[in-house]
């Protein structure tokens, strides 16, 4: 559990940092890690669909793409289609390091099929969201906790003028992510949900071979994303 709580500790430093750029007006970085820090200023809504899926498949709904490419875009949250993705599956030995930290690999237990698929619906969502730039898509799939506390955070940061959570996202989010938030939506592949009592993670592999962990919320069977983005786990 000790390992667990530095984990976590990473991800809410992650959070912390968010909201220091709102303040200081952004900033940009190198390197597979940062980039997903760098893509995880943004988020996904999107109308969560009922899973269909295969074990190991997750289903984030079907239709057209959204129109606009843009991470200036300014969708509204109806404006977003959920994409069809398809997740790999198999569970999070797949992920464990020898001699390696694998406090959130080996954390509570492997998720039910049901539940796998619904946390891997809300992950994709969550990617193609801030992908498209439709940051009120990407909130809607935020937990509550972290959209209160991310809006009381940046109501301190006097220089942005709106405070709602798409208007800080928006805000927050560097331009020369907008590729990297592209390319993690599209590669990013689920393998795992990790729960133990209200705490849980989705483990999925992103670019060129990236091993992340993203916090989940189970809100009353509707599952959001709990952190800014996903912590790499190698």
């Amino acid at each position: 559990m000790r390992r667990v709580s530095k984990t976590l500790a990473g991800v809410l430093a992650v959070f912390v940092v968010a909201a220091g750029l709102a303040a200081c007006g952004g900033g940009s970085s190198d390197g597979s890690s940062s980039s997903s820090v760098e893509a995880g200023q943004a988020q996904t809504e999107g109308a969560t669909t009922e899973s269909g899926s295969k074990p190991g498949e997750a289903k984030s709904g079907e239709g057209k793409e959204s129109g606009s490419e843009s991470s200036s875009h300014k969708g509204e949250a109806t404006e977003f289609t959920p994409k069809q993705h398809s997740d790999s599956g198999g569970g999070s030995r797949q992920y464990v390091q020898k001699g390696g930290d694998n406090s959130v690999q080996e954390f509570g237990e492997e998720a039910a099929q049901k539940e796998f698929d619904a946390a891997a619906v809300a992950l994709h969502d969550f990617l193609d969201a801030r992908a498209e730039g439709n940051w009120a898509a990407a909130c809607d799939q935020m937990s509550k906790s972290v959209v209160e506390s991310f809006e009381k955070l940046a109501a301190q940061a006097k220089q942005l003028k709106s405070t709602s959570c798409a208007g800080i996202l928006e805000k927050l989010t560097n331009p020369a992510a907008k590729s990297a938030m592209k390319q993690e939506a599209e590669q990013a592949d689920v393998g795992s949900l990790r729960v133990e009592g209200d705490r849980s993670f989705v483990i999925y592999r992103g670019p060129k071979g990236a091993v992340l962990a993203m916090p989940m919320a189970d809100e009353g069977g509707d599952w959001k994303v709990a952190s800014l983005a996903g912590t790499p786990l190698n």
